[in-house]
């Protein structure tokens, strides 16, 4: 089974056949959001790449255990806890759960566990205790409990990065209570803020540090080593490199985790700038869209699409057109869909008795559960999934064309529906019934336009009357002022329908 999937493993920096520790199971584990305001797109980036991840895996046949975590345990939940007059815990609970309604309406599935920090205290306490007892932490004059990086030699590894070319300022923070400027915190000492959330240890009331608490609930979750890590490409050093030191010594046990995953950042032209400084999109910037705010414009799947379009590792610079540009190919493909569940209520005829468009598409469609999971199998390469998927849309579309075909055609249309079932299984994408989609859009656009749907049902329904009467003019004008407002609409011998323009 593991030998058909290769991913990059970023400790390695190579691709790499998936070998697991046990046949047909996998332990995963992501880092979550620090959960202190509403999550934006270039989250719903980084929880996206790894839901394409866990359905493939899981279409593939393995059994995965993903636990993604809540940070609700931080500096900045403190700080916004305190401006809004909230306890941090409560604020934090809020956003976890305006999370959890921002995945849902993505289609992200959830994880096996969403485990949060204050739920895993006596976890990181009891890891904590090992590593000073191990000789690789101590507690500082101030309280604080830090890591001994120069106690982990291989320190480093997964970043690049060398102990001695670390220096104060040098993304590590100036502590002259630390040994060595490169140790971080596992434990920070109470500093007396009724608004700080605190909780008794060993070494005095406190919280824990950021590090620590991946380790422990990986550990809790998932055991001493487990099979993929994944995160954010901002994550490698330090979080992912401190995961990797504190939790193999802690356990003395490695690897921590046998492959590493990271996912580029969508990103941002910066103002007044051509692009080739693109900043990733941050709440600590400011330059954020909400998902939340982005589905009141477009369907769910557009943004699953966008995403899909290119592989995870990759940057993806954010392009307002390029989501729109996404929405059409989304159209194309229910159109396809409709087209084929329309067919599959045919006439079941042979399909070599239907010509070569219906034979090319049949062919197509028997052969593309292989050059989509063939494409997924190579580290989960969305962009050629998809363009197995577009290739056969194209297909579907010329054997619409065909009249005979079309009337005859249901027995060609079964492989072609399967190939949508799986597109949807492990992108999301094609996953509605068409004129789910189709009534969405119409909805979303409409709204963003500032225009009302129950006007435009009224002048469909007056040029329908137009259409009866004979009165060609009419219904010559109301399509041309439908046409100006990017409203397609289609007659049919029943009256008419109609469908946003995608532009």
């Amino acid at each position: 089974m593991s030998a058909r999937i290769r991913l990059y493993n970023t400790l390695s920096r190579t691709i790499e056949p998936l070998e697991t520790r046990e046949s047909g199971k996998i332990g995963l584990y992501v880092c979550g959001m620090t959960v202190y305001d509403y999550c934006h797109i270039g989250h719903a980036r980084a929880m996206m790449a790894f839901d394409f991840v866990v359905r493939h895996l899981r279409q593939r046949g393995y059994d995965v255990t993903f636990v993604r975590n809540h940070t609700d345990v931080d500096d900045k939940i403190i700080a916004r806890a305190k401006e809004r007059g909230l306890d941090p815990l409560a604020l934090s609970a809020t956003f976890v759960h305006a999370l959890e309604e921002d995945l849902a309406a993505l289609g992200i599935l959830p994880p096996t566990r969403a485990p949060r920090v204050s739920e895993h205290i006596p976890d990181i306490l009891e890891l904590i205790a090992r590593l000073i007892a191990k000789g690789n932490a101590y507690r500082a004059d101030n309280g604080d409990v830090y890591f001994a990086v120069e106690s982990y030699p291989a320190y480093g590894h997964l970043s690049g990065k060398k102990l001695d070319d670390l220096r104060a300022g040098e993304r590590v923070a100036v502590d002259s209570a630390k040994r060595n400027p490169a140790d971080f915190a596992l434990w920070k000492a109470a500093t007396g803020d009724p608004a700080e959330p605190t909780w008794d240890s060993p070494w005095g009331r406190g919280r824990p540090g950021w590090h620590i608490e991946c380790s422990a609930m990986a550990r809790h979750y998932l055991g001493d080593t487990f099979d993929i890590h994944g995160g954010g490409i901002d994550l490698v050093f330090p979080h992912h490199e401190n995961e990797i030191a504190q939790s193999e010594c802690g356990t003395g046990h490695g690897p921590y985790a046998r492959y590493w995953m990271h996912n580029g950042h969508l990103t941002l032209p910066r103002p007044d700038e051509d692009g080739a400084d693109d900043e990733k999109m941050s709440k600590s910037l400011g330059n954020v869209i909400r998902i939340r705010d982005i589905l009141q414009e477009v369907p769910a799947e557009a943004l699953r699409l966008y995403f899909a379009e290119t592989q995870y590792r990759s940057p993806l610079p954010y392009a307002a057109d390029g989501l729109v540009r996404a929405l059409g190919a989304l159209d194309r493909i229910y159109s396809a869909k409709e087209t084929a569940l329309e067919v599959a209520r045919a006439t079941p005829t042979p399909v070599a008795e239907l010509g070569d468009p219906a034979k090319e598409l049949y062919a197509l469609a028997i052969g593309f559960p292989a050059a989509f999971n063939d494409a997924m199998d190579d580290d989960f390469n969305t962009a050629q999934a998809l363009a197995a998927l577009f290739e056969l849309v194209r297909a579907v579309n010329r054997f619409g064309n065909d009249k005979k075909a079309r009337t005859k055609g249901a027995l060609a249309m079964v492989p072609v529906i399967a190939a949508f079932d799986l597109a949807a299984n492990v992108l999301g994408i094609a996953a509605m019934e068409p004129q789910a989609f189709f009534d969405e859009v119409k909805q979303k656009r409409l709204a963003a336009a500032g225009k009302s749907l129950a006007d435009i049902e009224a002048r469909i329904l007056a040029r329908t009357a137009a259409r009866a009467a004979k009165d060609w003019a009419e219904a010559d004008r109301l399509r041309a002022e439908f046409d100006a407002e990017g409203i397609v609409v289609m007659d049919n011998p029943t009256g008419c329908s109609w469908r946003m323009r995608i532009e």
